[in-house]
């Protein structure tokens, strides 16, 4: 009652609407808008009906469109966004199929619309063809998701970074200058692309020596966290998570997304590179003069400082997900909520693919902190990334134990289920057997008893029913049915 009484107004929205999407589900919806195109068509094709006949259609009728109106009404005040609810297309044609039947009764040049009238019939097919339309639809459209921008036709890549320590600090690079830095081998610099699309990579295949290819692959298509070697050159791939809600079926579904971050290590420069706008270069820029990285090369520290900020978004999440693991484990049985399957079942997905992404995000952090020499000169660095490197195995680890953690609440709350199931049945056929004893016995003394040996009364009777039922109910408390 206390958790019930803490929701905020949006989260009790949030459940109504839920409850709503559940109770006037599209299922419900395409199946009342198939029976309504042979209620309003047979009146039409068959004019000889019956009056009961007709009038029952009518009903009918009438029936299926209050249904589709509250549907409306219900959907439109628990959205989110009422506006952007209102102005989507179909739920303008879900107004078009509650408006038609008020023309019915509008009055015409002097009188109403009668059912027998061309206009009536036209409008009455208009609004089956709606309905028919907006059952198929809702039965092709896919799960309403969290908006994702398109990627655009035209560069938006915006070129950041620092040269050296001195003072030729954040600014904006052109191409040029980039490539001319990058070609110096005695320059030590950072640079972060954000913002990269695909009319980019010709670009960045010029300015890194690297094939467009490797781009598509990283950052447009799924991959995984790894490291490459192409001649003086290590590519480091690595991704950054983040929590995201997904709407499916009016109710909020949490969903982590990646984004890939591409890491060109080339002699004392390195290139950060991302599809992402402002999102690397900042936490990076960051850490860049913290105290535990001074005397460190430059591009070491925008190495660290990458991965390190990656860890601190991994960590965040698992704190989220364990601290809901530990509200769901401290949850008594008679409050569980009525969506507690589902609601495990997605936090453990959730924690699935972040084992998944930290599993390769160890291999990367491993294979960083063993080709670090260990010479007394690099001894810093060297401990540093082998420290990132053991955090990241923690961070796996949790998220390993998170994942088991939800699957042993998954079989806990089966098993208790289960157990009350079974608890029901064997009370079910405790009672089976009670109530058999006394039926038996008024069954024969229903039947001929005249001109047996034996005379009984009616006390006797009862004694002897009450006996039978405790001797029944004592064994079946003995073998632990009734505990």
């Amino acid at each position: 009652m206390q958790q019930a009484a803490g929701k905020t107004r949006q989260e009790r929205k949030a459940d109504l609407r839920g409850l709503v999407y559940r109770i006037l589900s599209d299922g419900l919806m395409i199946f009342l808008g198939l029976v309504m195109a042979p209620i309003v068509i047979i009146p039409l094709v068959v004019p000889t009906l019956s009056p009961p006949v007709v009038e029952f259609l009518n009903m009918a009728d009438t029936t299926i469109i209050a249904i589709f109106v509250l549907e409306y009404v219900l959907k439109l005040a628990l959205a989110e966004d009422p506006v952007s609810h209102f102005l989507d297309r179909w739920h303008l044609l879900d107004l078009v199929i509650i408006t038609l039947p008020v023309l019915e009764v509008v009055p015409v040049a002097g009188s109403t619309l009668v059912r027998s009238s061309p206009t009536l019939r036209l409008l009455r097919v208009v609004r089956v063809a709606a309905a028919g339309g907006r059952s198929v639809e809702r039965r092709i459209e896919p799960e309403t998701a969290v908006a994702v921008p398109a990627e655009p036709a035209f560069s938006t890549m915006r070129i950041r970074g620092r040269v050296g320590d001195s003072g030729d600090g954040e600014r904006g690079f052109t191409p040029a200058e980039v490539k001319r830095y990058l070609d110096d081998p005695r320059v030590e610099a950072w640079f972060d692309l954000s913002g990269v699309s695909r009319p980019d990579f010709p670009v960045l295949s010029g300015l890194l020596d690297l094939p467009g290819v490797f781009f598509e692959s990283r950052l447009m298509r799924p991959s995984h966290p790894g490291i490459t070697f192409a001649d003086k050159t290590r590519l480091i791939f690595v991704q950054a998570p983040e929590r995201t809600l997904r709407v499916q079926n009016g109710v909020r579904v949490p969903v982590v997304t990646n984004v890939g971050l591409i890491i060109v290590n080339r002699g004392k420069t390195i290139v950060t590179v991302s599809k992402a706008e402002d999102r690397f270069f900042g936490p990076i820029r960051a850490g860049l003069d913290g105290s535990a990285l001074a005397g460190v090369p430059l591009d070491t520290r925008v190495l660290y400082g990458s991965l390190d900020g990656i860890n601190e978004n991994y960590a965040r999440i698992l704190a989220e997900l364990e601290a809901e693991l530990m509200r769901l484990e401290g949850t008594p049985n008679n409050e569980m909520p009525k969506d507690f399957l589902d609601t495990v079942f997605q936090l453990k997905r959730v924690s699935s693919v972040l084992a998944s992404s930290l599993f390769h995000q160890r291999e990367v952090a491993t294979i960083i902190a063993r080709d670090l020499p260990s010479t007394k000169s690099r001894a810093g660095e060297k401990s540093i990334f082998d420290a990132l490197a053991n955090e990241t195995d923690y961070l796996h680890e949790s998220a390993g134990n998170i994942r088991e953690g939800l699957l042993s609440l998954i079989d806990v709350h089966i098993n208790t289920v289960s157990y009350e199931m079974n608890r029901a049945m064997r009370v079910i056929a405790v009672l089976s057997a009670l109530v058999l004893i006394p039926t038996l016995i008024g069954q024969v003394l229903g039947t001929n008893i005249l001109g047996t040996p034996f005379s009984l009364s009616i006390w006797q009777v009862t004694a002897w029913t009450i006996i039978s039922m405790l001797v029944v109910g004592w064994v079946f408390y003995k073998l632990g049915w009734l505990r």
